[in-house]
Order: structure tokens, then sequence, then C-alpha cells
């Protein structure tokens, strides 16, 4: 249901298997193309402190889905009234932007790779503990 390899970047087989599962919870329309899923601790939205909100998105490309990307928002500041991107994985074009980082990176790059990885197994672990209180799939198209 959902492609796994991007190139030479390979998704960790938990990562995958969450997302089928989720998938699998909902009646999708045929025609559907584009689905977005985004995942929110509503607390972090008042105290500005504890797991960030993520959006996934996916593209159908034949009868498979792919992830297009993955991204993670904050409050850049105590006075900010709405998050921002912080991290963001383009899987499909193959690149990163980290705002700390002040700029695009290439998501091959080793690096980069461990960085991903690190990252779910960090979301992984906040999706076991139900941090999430909020997960919704929206269809785009």
């Amino acid at each position: 249901m959902i492609e796994q390899p991007y190139g030479k970047l390979q998704l960790p087989l938990s990562f995958h298997r969450h997302l089928e599962k989720l998938l699998s919870c909902y009646t999708l329309p045929d025609q559907a193309t584009r689905l977005v899923i985004n995942y929110r601790a509503l607390d972090y939205y008042q105290t500005k402190q504890g797991i960030h909100p993520v959006e996934i998105q996916l593209k159908k490309n034949d009868e498979r889905w792919r992830v297009v990307f993955i991204a993670s928002f904050s409050f850049i500041d105590t006075h900010r009234k709405s998050v921002d991107v912080e991290l963001y994985f383009h899987l499909i074009n193959h690149w990163c932007y980290q705002l700390d980082s002040g700029g695009r990176c290439d998501l091959l790059h080793p690096s980069i790779i461990d960085l991903l990885h690190s990252w779910i197994t960090a979301f992984l672990r906040h999706i076991q503990q139900q941090r999430f209180d909020d997960i919704s799939l929206t269809v785009l198209r």
C-alpha cells in the first residue's frame, strides 16, 4: 500500500507499518491522490512546550502511496502566535530543511539520513506513548 524505498533512502519498517496501519482505519475514495496526516499534542499550542506538531503528506502513484514529505513545526519563540516549519524532510526530491541550520541540504547525506532515522524513532515513541491527542487525515484530492 505504501512504498518503502525512495531511491537510496529506505524508511524504517516500523514507520512504514505505522502509516499502513493508520491508513487501513480509513475508507479512502478511489480518486484520492493526496493525503495529509496531522499529529498534534493540543497542549503544545497553549504552553508552547512539549511534543511539536507533525504533518506527513502522501501522494498516490498508480496503486501505491508514497510519502512526499514529513514536517515538524514549532513556535520559533514564545512571542509567536503560530507555528513555523522547524524540520522538513522531502523524501521524493531528497532534500531536508532545518531551521537551526539555516537552509536546505541533501537528504541523502549520511548525517541527514541519521537525523531522519533518529527523528522517526522519537516520533514513533511518541505514537506508542499516545502523546498525540489529535491525529487527523485529510484527503486533498
